[in-house]
Protein backbone atom coordinates (compact mmCIF):
# COMPACT_ATOMS: atom_id res chain seq x y z
CA UNK A 1 0.00 0.00 0.00
CA UNK A 2 2.85 2.39 0.78
CA UNK A 3 4.36 1.76 -2.65
CA UNK A 4 0.99 2.43 -4.27
CA UNK A 5 0.66 5.75 -2.46
CA UNK A 6 4.17 6.74 -3.58
CA UNK A 7 3.31 5.99 -7.19
CA UNK A 8 0.03 7.92 -6.97
CA UNK A 9 1.84 10.92 -5.48
CA UNK A 10 4.39 10.80 -8.30
CA UNK A 11 1.70 10.51 -10.98
CA UNK A 12 -0.17 13.56 -9.69
CA UNK A 13 2.89 15.61 -10.73
CA UNK A 14 3.15 14.25 -14.28
CA UNK A 15 0.85 15.28 -17.15
CA UNK A 16 -0.89 12.61 -19.18
CA UNK A 17 0.99 13.79 -22.29
CA UNK A 18 4.34 12.78 -20.78
CA UNK A 19 2.90 9.50 -19.50
CA UNK A 20 1.50 8.71 -22.94
CA UNK A 21 4.90 9.41 -24.51
CA UNK A 22 6.59 7.16 -21.95
CA UNK A 23 4.16 4.36 -22.74
CA UNK A 24 4.76 4.90 -26.47
CA UNK A 25 8.49 4.51 -25.87
CA UNK A 26 7.82 1.20 -24.15
CA UNK A 27 5.75 0.01 -27.11
CA UNK A 28 2.48 0.26 -25.20
CA UNK A 29 -0.64 2.18 -26.18
CA UNK A 30 -1.69 3.87 -22.97
CA UNK A 31 -4.07 6.63 -24.07
CA UNK A 32 -7.84 6.31 -24.22
CA UNK A 33 -9.83 7.59 -27.18
CA UNK A 34 -10.19 11.35 -27.61
CA UNK A 35 -13.92 10.79 -27.16
CA UNK A 36 -13.43 10.20 -23.42
CA UNK A 37 -13.73 13.76 -22.07
CA UNK A 38 -13.98 15.30 -18.56
CA UNK A 39 -16.97 17.12 -17.15
CA UNK A 40 -14.79 19.36 -14.96
CA UNK A 41 -11.82 21.49 -16.13
CA UNK A 42 -8.55 21.50 -14.20
CA UNK A 43 -9.46 18.50 -12.02
CA UNK A 44 -6.97 15.64 -12.25
CA UNK A 45 -7.69 12.09 -11.16
CA UNK A 46 -5.14 9.42 -10.26
CA UNK A 47 -5.82 6.01 -8.76
CA UNK A 48 -6.14 2.26 -9.20
CA UNK A 49 -9.01 1.01 -11.32
CA UNK A 50 -12.11 -0.61 -9.89
CA UNK A 51 -13.83 -2.05 -12.94
CA UNK A 52 -17.56 -2.57 -13.51
CA UNK A 53 -18.57 -4.24 -16.76
CA UNK A 54 -22.06 -3.85 -18.25
CA UNK A 55 -23.85 -5.62 -21.08
CA UNK A 56 -27.06 -4.75 -22.91
CA UNK A 57 -30.28 -6.48 -21.88
CA UNK A 58 -33.95 -5.76 -22.51
CA UNK A 59 -35.23 -6.30 -19.01
CA UNK A 60 -34.86 -4.67 -15.64
CA UNK A 61 -31.98 -6.26 -13.73
CA UNK A 62 -30.64 -5.58 -10.21
CA UNK A 63 -27.59 -3.33 -9.99
CA UNK A 64 -26.50 -4.48 -6.54
CA UNK A 65 -23.03 -5.64 -7.71
CA UNK A 66 -22.21 -2.15 -9.00
CA UNK A 67 -23.49 -0.46 -5.86
CA UNK A 68 -21.54 -2.92 -3.72
CA UNK A 69 -18.39 -2.19 -5.73
CA UNK A 70 -18.67 1.49 -4.78
CA UNK A 71 -19.39 0.66 -1.14
CA UNK A 72 -16.31 -1.59 -0.99
CA UNK A 73 -13.95 0.66 -2.96
CA UNK A 74 -11.07 2.37 -1.20
CA UNK A 75 -10.40 6.08 -0.99
CA UNK A 76 -8.45 7.14 -4.07
CA UNK A 77 -9.80 4.40 -6.34
CA UNK A 78 -11.09 5.24 -9.83
CA UNK A 79 -14.28 3.65 -11.15
CA UNK A 80 -13.94 2.38 -14.71
CA UNK A 81 -17.38 1.44 -16.01
CA UNK A 82 -17.77 0.14 -19.55
CA UNK A 83 -19.06 -2.57 -21.86
CA UNK A 84 -18.29 -4.44 -25.05
CA UNK A 85 -21.55 -2.88 -26.33
CA UNK A 86 -22.05 0.71 -27.53
CA UNK A 87 -23.46 2.54 -24.50
CA UNK A 88 -23.17 6.15 -25.67
CA UNK A 89 -26.91 6.51 -25.20
CA UNK A 90 -26.91 4.94 -21.73
CA UNK A 91 -25.86 6.81 -18.59
CA UNK A 92 -23.57 4.54 -16.55
CA UNK A 93 -23.28 6.95 -13.62
CA UNK A 94 -25.37 9.79 -12.22
CA UNK A 95 -25.81 11.95 -9.17
CA UNK A 96 -26.44 9.29 -6.51
CA UNK A 97 -23.57 7.05 -7.56
CA UNK A 98 -21.39 10.14 -7.82
CA UNK A 99 -22.36 11.29 -4.34
CA UNK A 100 -21.65 7.85 -2.84
CA UNK A 101 -18.28 7.79 -4.63
CA UNK A 102 -17.41 11.29 -3.43
CA UNK A 103 -18.28 10.42 0.17
CA UNK A 104 -16.10 7.29 -0.09
CA UNK A 105 -13.23 9.46 -1.27
CA UNK A 106 -12.92 7.97 -4.73
CA UNK A 107 -10.71 9.93 -7.09
CA UNK A 108 -13.17 9.92 -9.99
CA UNK A 109 -14.76 7.78 -12.71
CA UNK A 110 -14.11 6.89 -16.34
CA UNK A 111 -17.08 5.73 -18.40
CA UNK A 112 -17.17 3.87 -21.69
CA UNK A 113 -20.67 5.25 -22.14
CA UNK A 114 -22.79 8.15 -20.98
CA UNK A 115 -23.08 10.18 -17.81
CA UNK A 116 -26.05 12.13 -16.47
CA UNK A 117 -26.88 14.56 -13.63
CA UNK A 118 -24.01 16.73 -14.80
CA UNK A 119 -25.04 19.71 -12.68
CA UNK A 120 -25.10 17.60 -9.51
CA UNK A 121 -21.74 16.04 -10.26
CA UNK A 122 -20.17 19.42 -10.97
CA UNK A 123 -21.55 20.84 -7.74
CA UNK A 124 -20.10 17.83 -5.91
CA UNK A 125 -16.76 18.37 -7.60
CA UNK A 126 -16.69 14.71 -8.61
CA UNK A 127 -14.68 14.28 -11.80
CA UNK A 128 -16.08 12.02 -14.51
CA UNK A 129 -14.63 11.25 -17.93
CA UNK A 130 -17.22 9.88 -20.35
CA UNK A 131 -18.05 9.23 -24.00
CA UNK A 132 -21.26 11.24 -23.84
CA UNK A 133 -23.78 13.13 -21.75
CA UNK A 134 -27.25 11.58 -21.91
CA UNK A 135 -30.33 11.58 -19.60
CA UNK A 136 -31.22 7.87 -19.92
CA UNK A 137 -31.01 5.42 -17.04
CA UNK A 138 -29.14 2.14 -17.39
CA UNK A 139 -31.93 0.33 -15.51
CA UNK A 140 -33.80 -1.85 -17.97
CA UNK A 141 -31.09 -1.35 -20.58
CA UNK A 142 -28.03 -3.09 -19.12
CA UNK A 143 -26.99 -5.56 -16.45
CA UNK A 144 -23.72 -5.99 -14.57
CA UNK A 145 -21.61 -8.63 -16.31
CA UNK A 146 -18.77 -8.48 -13.81
CA UNK A 147 -16.97 -6.45 -11.15
CA UNK A 148 -13.18 -6.17 -11.00
CA UNK A 149 -12.77 -8.02 -14.29
CA UNK A 150 -10.82 -6.89 -17.38
CA UNK A 151 -12.86 -4.68 -19.69
CA UNK A 152 -12.50 -2.43 -22.73
CA UNK A 153 -12.84 1.31 -22.30
CA UNK A 154 -11.80 4.06 -24.68
CA UNK A 155 -10.03 1.58 -26.94
CA UNK A 156 -7.92 0.04 -24.17
CA UNK A 157 -8.11 -3.04 -22.00
CA UNK A 158 -8.26 -2.00 -18.35
CA UNK A 159 -7.43 -4.52 -15.63
CA UNK A 160 -8.41 -4.09 -11.98
CA UNK A 161 -5.62 -2.25 -10.21
CA UNK A 162 -4.16 -0.59 -13.31
CA UNK A 163 -3.31 3.04 -12.60
CA UNK A 164 -5.71 5.53 -14.18
CA UNK A 165 -4.56 9.11 -14.77
CA UNK A 166 -6.94 11.70 -16.19
CA UNK A 167 -6.46 15.42 -16.80
CA UNK A 168 -7.57 18.07 -19.29
CA UNK A 169 -5.78 16.21 -22.13
CA UNK A 170 -7.59 12.92 -21.55
CA UNK A 171 -7.07 9.58 -19.83
CA UNK A 172 -4.03 7.31 -19.66
CA UNK A 173 -3.96 3.73 -18.35
CA UNK A 174 -0.72 2.38 -16.89
CA UNK A 175 -0.40 -1.39 -16.40
CA UNK A 176 0.06 -2.02 -12.68
CA UNK A 177 3.30 -3.94 -13.25
CA UNK A 178 4.91 -1.13 -15.33
CA UNK A 179 4.09 1.91 -13.20
CA UNK A 180 7.56 2.95 -12.02
CA UNK A 181 9.11 2.25 -15.39
CA UNK A 182 6.60 4.66 -16.93
CA UNK A 183 7.06 7.25 -14.17
CA UNK A 184 10.84 7.38 -14.58
CA UNK A 185 10.66 7.79 -18.35
CA UNK A 186 7.97 10.46 -18.07
CA UNK A 187 10.00 12.37 -15.49
CA UNK A 188 12.93 12.47 -17.91
CA UNK A 189 10.67 13.86 -20.63
CA UNK A 190 9.43 16.58 -18.27
CA UNK A 191 12.96 17.54 -17.26
CA UNK A 192 14.00 17.87 -20.90
CA UNK A 193 10.95 20.02 -21.60
CA UNK A 194 11.83 22.28 -18.65
CA UNK A 195 15.27 22.82 -20.17
CA UNK A 196 13.73 23.46 -23.58
CA UNK A 197 11.39 26.04 -22.07
CA UNK A 198 14.37 27.88 -20.57
CA UNK A 199 16.08 27.94 -23.95
CA UNK A 200 12.98 29.32 -25.64
CA UNK A 201 12.63 32.02 -22.96
CA UNK A 202 16.18 33.12 -23.79
CA UNK A 203 15.13 33.63 -27.40
CA UNK A 204 16.61 30.45 -28.87
CA UNK A 205 14.66 29.38 -31.94
CA UNK A 206 12.28 26.44 -31.71
CA UNK A 207 14.19 24.60 -34.46
CA UNK A 208 17.51 24.98 -32.60
CA UNK A 209 15.95 24.03 -29.28
CA UNK A 210 14.33 20.88 -30.56
CA UNK A 211 17.51 19.91 -32.44
CA UNK A 212 19.52 20.32 -29.23
CA UNK A 213 17.24 18.33 -26.93
CA UNK A 214 15.48 16.01 -29.42
CA UNK A 215 12.14 16.51 -27.71
CA UNK A 216 8.92 18.12 -28.94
Amino acid sequence: MEELQKSIKALTQIPTASLSDALDQLGLRGYMSHEIRPILPNVKIVGPAVTIKHRIVNKRMPFTPALKAIDEARAGDVLVISSDDDLRDVALLGGLMGLASKVKGLSGAVLGGGVRDIRELRELGFQVFSLSVVPTTSLGRTEIEGVNVPLRCGGLTVNPGDLIVGDDDGVVVIPKDRVWEVIERARKFDEVERMEAEELKKGTSLVETVAKFARI
